[in-house]
């Protein structure tokens, strides 16, 4: 009798645990902080892509269309990478300067290599507004992330 109170308790625990434990949340806990690397300083998205390679070897160039990436409207984002092979690349957009929420978008494969997805950015009454465009790579003991910056006007 003891031993299947343990066991109802023991599956109740797991159960449980299994809806009301962020397990993911968790495992991101263990493997830290994503360790990003940014683009160049100089390089700027309005005149032409801009390259990231991470640590791995892994390389993202990022372009976005249209150039004076209007607030508002459809954006383009594409994603460039010899080396990359997964059908999707997730990307979170935030603005760096004020909280507009983030967009988390996946890019498409369209092409061998080629990645695009379109978004909207969010305007805002303060005007020139700066933004991370953010890729996280999830590896099994590690987080590493490319990190691309622009700026938008009004």
């Amino acid at each position: 009798m003891k031993n299947i109170f343990f066991m109802f308790l023991l599956v109740t625990a797991l159960v449980g645990s299994y809806f009301f434990v962020d397990f993911n949340s968790l495992f991101n806990d263990v493997r830290g902080e994503v360790k990003f690397t940014s683009q160049l300083d100089e390089c700027d998205l309005h005149k032409g892509p801009c390259d990231i390679t991470l640590e791995d070897g892994t390389n993202f160039a990022l372009e976005v269309f249209p150039k004076d990436i209007p607030l508002m409207k459809t954006v383009t984002f594409k994603i460039t990478s010899k080396n990359y092979n997964k059908d999707i690349i997730p990307l979170d957009i935030y603005a760096k300067n004020m909280n507009m929420g983030t967009q988390s978008i996946k890019l498409k494969k369209i092409k061998e290599n080629v990645y695009e997805s379109n978004v909207i950015l969010p305007t805002c009454i303060r005007g020139n507004m700066k933004w991370n465009a953010d890729i996280i790579m999830d590896k099994v003991s590690h987080r590493t992330g490319a990190k691309f910056k622009f700026k938008t006007d009004y």
